[in-house]
């Protein structure tokens, strides 16, 4: 078991967050407690596990009015095995078939608990039909049924969603409350931290719980505070901002290289160069760091499914500079200038919309369909799999924002709505489109035989065959 989830909150009192912790005590010993709530803020700062510990608030068997811990309700839901309590991961279920299970589930009453509870993690993940299905419960909630939702991004949800919910904000931590959270975790373990290498670890995390834990789990594991917060410094962050400012390449690549073999966290270093970014970018309002955000962006989310864990951030690097043919540190805005140019032409169509704003751009199926090869061939080296299974769909809708595709196969199908592939083709959309990543739906239909797709003597069709051996590397006799 990781330290994070070792040390995870198990009562209000434990929460990190001053705030947070007094909020939910006033609502919870409140005569009446709302049944739906919306838990919103960055990535590791309690929320999962604040929706647990209401969960135990509400069915806590003890007599105290705070989770005892001790009781089987309690024990049920920290070990993750009650029944009344349902945890929904909306970043791989996404679907409407999820939300429509649940809703035929919630009309009935909890099996053991008092109150039967739904958390939904990364909520803002739902599709469209989703959350309108979801938001049919919240108007109409069953009794002794509570709806938890958590979520980094408010800004995607419904505002009809978030305005059923009593919304709890958890703000970045300030260091002192991280540092309060690392001194903890140390004295547990029994490793020596002192108060000064503590908050440079506090620092390291960037406003969150979870990394800063992990961070001390590494020291931990190497026997010293040191070696780790010198491998995470920000100031490697700032030396290779600098090379690709100064156009070396090489120094910056055999930088990289370095960083790996000592066993740096890529992720984390490239959150830490996009917050050095940032500050540029506010402090000095200079267009080149714009175009260097947005590549860091895209590498960020290549790290995911990157079969080289480097690889991404080493294609940012060579996107970024020009071996052999030196430049200024200033020419690295004429791409960005040139864009804003054209986009000022074509507002609504240009692709290059992305690079100003953020947003999607507009497409229509015809325009993924001219695309569709491009789209395979980006997909192919990360994933051949994936590219295999896409050439046995049909894509059937497309606005530069939502991607469906009609699958044939219940075997594809169930390939393709994985988590990894799914990531896959929609980061490869919206990099062939220069938009964010594409939202990628499914359909299951039927497809219709003609003199192309005969069935084989055994009944088994080509493309499935062919998708077969790309996957599993094999050749079918």
């Amino acid at each position: 078991m990781t330290l994070y989830l070792k040390y995870r909150p198990q009562t209000v009192e434990e929460l990190g967050l001053t705030e947070v912790r007094e909020n939910l005590q006033k609502i919870l010993t409140s005569k009446e407690i709302p049944h739906a709530w919306l838990l919103t803020g960055t990535r590791g700062t309690g929320k999962t596990s604040a929706a647990r510990i209401i969960a135990k608030f509400m069915n806590c068997e003890g007599k105290k009015k705070k989770p005892c811990n001790e009781c089987e309700m309690c024990r049920e839901i920290t070990e993750g095995r009650a029944v009344d309590v349902v945890e929904i991961d909306a970043a791989s279920n996404r679907g409407i078939d999820e939300i429509r299970a649940l809703k035929e589930r919630v009309s009935l009453a909890p099996m053991r608990a008092k109150y039967k509870v739904y958390i939904v993690d990364e909520a803002h993940m739902l599709t469209t039909e989703a959350e309108n299905a979801l938001l049919k419960t919240l108007e109409e909630p069953p009794a002794n049924t509570l709806f938890i939702l958590c979520t980094t991004e408010e800004g995607k949800l419904l505002d009809t969603v978030i305005s059923r919910c009593t919304r709890i904000q958890f703000k970045k931590p300030v260091i002192a409350e991280i540092v309060n959270k690392l001194l903890r975790v140390a004295e547990g373990e029994k490793f020596k931290l002192t108060n000064e290498e503590a908050e440079k670890l506090a620092k390291l995390a960037r406003g969150s719980f979870r990394d800063a834990i992990k961070l001390l789990e590494q020291a931990i594991m190497a026997g010293n505070t040191l070696e780790i917060l010198k491998n995470t410094s920000s100031s490697g962050a700032e030396t290779l901002l600098e090379l690709i400012l100064d156009n070396k390449q090489q120094e910056a690549l055999d930088m990289i290289e370095k960083m790996t073999e000592s066993g740096v966290n890529n992720r984390l270093f490239i959150e830490q160069l996009t917050e050095l970014l940032h500050e540029n970018l506010l402090k000095t309002k200079e267009v080149k760091f714009i175009r260097l955000i947005e590549g860091l962006e895209k590498a960020y989310e290549r790290t995911k499914v990157a079969v080289v864990p480097q690889l991404p951030l080493e294609v940012w690097v060579i996107e970024n500079t020009d071996l052999g043919n030196p430049k200024s540190k200033e020419t690295i805005t004429k791409p960005v200038q040139i864009l804003n140019i054209q986009e000022s032409n074509n507002p609504v169509t240009s692709p290059q919309k992305y690079v100003k704003s953020g947003k999607h751009a507009k497409f229509s199926l015809e325009d993924l369909h001219g695309k569709w090869g491009e789209i395979l061939k980006k997909v192919k080296p990360m994933n051949h799999s994936v590219e295999a299974l896409l050439r046995s769909t049909r894509p059937i809708d497309f606005d530069g924002e939502k991607l469906t595709l009609e699958v044939f196969y219940q075997f594809h199908y169930d390939k393709l709505n994985t988590d990894k592939c799914r990531q896959i083709v929609e980061i490869s959309v919206g990099e062939v489109f220069s938009n964010p990543p594409a939202k990628l739906f499914m359909k299951l239909g039927q497809k219709e035989k003609n003199t192309q797709e005969e069935v084989t003597a055994k009944g088994i069709d080509e493309e499935v065959i062919t998708a077969a051996e790309a996957i599993f590397n094999a050749q079918a006799v």
